[in-house]
């Protein structure tokens, strides 16, 4: 497991409190189902070790980052937690090396957003991860409050990467029945037709192909955030891509690859917004 891209690509890290070990075993999974694969935790006792162990077991590559390390006491605390990364800065050089010793990543303390900004904070552009740290699941169990933890987490993960319908495209067999198409939307709805080389484009929403491409009818297009928490959160749910169709940014980021799988006859991809 690369423990750094994981994290990166998580994008959200839940700051969450001190619960009991069936507890935290909930909390770990419910997190995951939603999306979340890491989270962060004060480690300071013994109670809190078992609480990150809990998280851990109950939940395969799940990564629990350490806040509040401070010296070799609380260093070894985190290594006996599990803990694959330490937020901390200032660290002696010999705790930075016993850390280093059992592969433990230290990184400066993430930025703290709160639950209702984080669509803000990822929609400004390429950001770092961040600690969110009113990310509380409530200290009552049951199924109903693991199930609407799990809605919690997924409204978090959809903040943060801003899923939105981008266009429609339409397959047409050559450029004379595109340039049609596309006039008509634009004689009906007011969509200029403009021509973008493969296809013509009804304002922002339509996108009429001038030969045959992905799909059966056609693609959607969904536009997000970020495209590469996007894959990475999808491929979580099931999702497959076809990455020969993946397009890439000047800067080798990921900015549109289409899924594998038609839905209702059209193929569907992601954008980078």
């Amino acid at each position: 497991m690369d423990v750094l891209n994981t994290v990166y690509l998580t994008g959200i890290v839940p700051f969450v409190g001190k619960v009991s070990p069936a507890e935290a075993g909930d909390l770990a999974r419910a997190l995951a189902m939603g999306g979340v694969q890491a989270a962060a935790l004060q480690i300071k006792t013994g109670k809190d070790v078992a609480q990150a162990r809990a998280m851990q077991q109950a939940v395969e590559d799940f990564i629990i980052c350490a806040c509040g390390v401070q010296d070799e006491a609380s260093a070894r605390l985190a290594i006996e937690a599990g803990a694959k990364v330490v937020f901390a800065i200032g660290l002696e050089p010999e705790v930075q090396a016993l850390l280093a010793e059992k592969e433990v990543f230290v990184l400066p303390p993430l930025s703290r957003v709160l639950f209702d900004n984080l669509g803000k904070y990822f929609s400004s552009g390429k950001v770092s991860p961040c600690l969110c740290p009113d990310f509380q699941m409530p200290h009552r169990r049951g199924k109903s409050y693991f199930e609407a933890f799990v809605r919690r987490t997924r409204q978090a993960v959809n903040n943060m990467l801003g899923f939105d319908l981008r266009h429609i495209g339409i397959n047409q067999p050559d450029a004379d029945a595109s340039a049609r198409t596309a006039g008509e939307f634009e004689s009906l709805f007011g969509f200029t037709r403009t021509d973008r080389g493969g296809a013509y484009f009804s304002g922002e929403v339509v996108e009429v192909m001038k030969k045959k491409f992905y799909g059966h009818n056609g693609h959607i297009a969904i536009s997000t955030n970020d495209a590469a928490r996007a894959a990475h959160y999808l491929q979580k749910l099931g999702a497959k891509f076809n990455w020969d169709s993946a397009g890439y940014n000047e800067d080798g980021s990921l900015r549109v690859v289409y899924l594998a799988k038609e839905m209702g006859g059209f193929a569907v991809h992601i954008l980078q917004k």
